[in-house]
This record gives C-alpha cells, structure tokens and sequence, in this order.
C-alpha cells in the first residue's frame, strides 16, 4: 500500500496486514502510531498493489478499538468519472503552477552574477517532485478502474503508465542534483529541469485530451 507521508508528502510504500471483506479490504495497524496509519489519518487515499496490480482506494478508520482502516476500491461510474475529471484538471493545475514557481526560481534575479544555485533555493523543486510522484502513483491506481469502466482507452491509459515510468526516472535524475554534495550547477539544474518540464506539459496535454471525454461523458468515439 502507498500513502502520502503526514509529513513530507512523499509516497510511503508499505507491506500491510490485510484481508477482503466483500468488495472493500481491511488493513490493521500493529499500533497507533503506525507511520502508514497516521498517514490515512491525514489523506485518506491509498494505492493498494493486490496481485501486482494497483488499485486507487478511499480509506475508513475502523470502528471501535481495532486500530485499522476499511479499504474502498475506487468504482467508476457516470458521476464518479465527471468528478474524477474535474479533479485531474484541479491536480494538474496545482502541479502546473508549482512547475511555474519551480521554473522563476531557477530564473530569477537572484541568480544574476551567481556560478551555481545552493540547494537552499529549491524549496519548489522539491515540493514539485513530491507532489508529482504522488499525483502518478494515484492515477496509476485510478487507471485500473477507469479502464474497467471504458476498455477502448486502453492504448492511452498503457502509453499514460509508460510515460509515467519515464517521468519517474527523469525525477530521479533531478534528485540526484538537489541531493548532491556541495554546490549545484545552475546550467545542468536547469537544463534537467527543463527536460522534465517540457515531458510533463506534453504528457498533461495528452491525458486531457485522451481521459476527459470520457470521463465526462461526451466522447464521440467510444463504443
């Protein structure tokens, strides 16, 4: 299961206690204070992994005193697929504009005259990374029930994992320059940054245009 960290909003990745009851799933938290438990305290979404496939889950602390959530896999219906598309535009405009501070950041005037840019200064980039890679884990959750729900966006939603892969490792390059030791370069930060930046502008636009119609309920094409 994967959560979003209370703290830092990075994805938390964890093996959980946990068993079917119905069409929902039940995890057990050995204590209060379970990192995974605190986390669904917080942001109750879950991307649950179950047979290696994953699956976008709304999470229910449990009754009484069993510490615990109920687990409820997203389903996808006429209205659920209308508000699943208004709040992809919603993420994708949070994340657009954290790309856009991100991006001032590295071309600010406080660069003027300056070799490099500490790491002090990426406050943006770092927020961007967390909240990008968490916006991805969820849709690839998302997609498994919206393919139920529309089987022909089946080549769109395949592309959409993959490029989800090439992102994930265009973030890992860039965090190898902010986590790096000493100084970092402003002309290879920016020049990595802008390699996934201009990938991401794209990849927003496809899915948009791909999902939305559908999801909305005015796609022409489907069957």
């Amino acid at each position: 299961m994967t959560t979003a960290d209370a703290g830092t909003g990075r994805p938390r990745t964890v093996d959980v206690d946990c068993r079917r009851s119905g069409s929902r799933y039940l995890a057990y938290a050995p204590d209060v204070d379970s990192p995974w438990y605190q986390d669904l305290l917080v942001s109750p979404q879950a991307t649950l992994e179950i047979d290696g496939v994953p699956h976008a889950a709304r999470a229910v602390p449990l009754e009484g005193e069993e510490r615990g959530v109920s687990l409820h896999l997203l389903e996808v219906d006429a209205a659920r697929g209308r508000a699943i598309a208004d709040q992809l535009l919603v993420h994708h405009g949070e994340l657009r504009k954290t790309l856009a501070a991100a991006r001032a950041e590295l071309g600010g005037e406080q660069l003027t005259g300056r070799p490099v840019l500490r790491r002090e200064l990426l406050g943006h980039c770092v927020t961007f990374c967390n909240g990008l890679r968490m916006h991805h884990l969820r849709e690839d959750g998302a997609f498994t029930a919206i393919q139920k729900a529309h089987p022909w966006l089946a080549p769109a939603l395949d592309r959409l994992r993959q490029e989800h892969e090439t992102v994930s490792r265009a973030l890992r390059d860039l965090d190898e320059l902010l986590q790096g030791k000493g100084e970092v370069e402003s002309a290879a930060l920016r020049e990595e940054f802008d390699r996934v930046a201009n990938g991401l502008e794209e990849h927003f636009a496809y899915e948009e245009a791909n999902l939305l119609p559908a999801l909305r309920g005015d796609d022409t094409t489907s069957p």
